[in-house]
């Protein structure tokens, strides 16, 4: 675990250092999940959060291609948002 600090600018803006955004493969525009836990705040890809559900679907269900299919659209719709 790497620790670093950042400044959290007007409107609440945090910028991720280029380190953090290149060690966590993060481009620019991509969406990103805010955990809270208590006070501590975890950054998490939506694609890495999808690629989880994914796996535990595939594990329960078969035919993958659904659950395949089911994910691009929600990958479509997050990208809407941000538009």
């Amino acid at each position: 675990m790497h620790a670093m600090t950042a400044r959290v600018t007007q409107g609440g803006r945090l910028v991720l250092p280029a380190a953090v955004r290149r060690s966590m493969k993060i481009a620019d525009g991509e969406v990103v999940v805010l955990e809270i836990q208590g006070k501590v705040l975890q950054i998490v890809p939506l694609r890495d959060r999808l690629d989880a559900i994914q796996a535990a679907c595939s594990k329960v269900l078969t035919g993958g291609h659904v659950v395949d299919e089911f994910l691009e659209e929600r990958r479509r719709e997050a990208a809407k948002e941000l538009d």
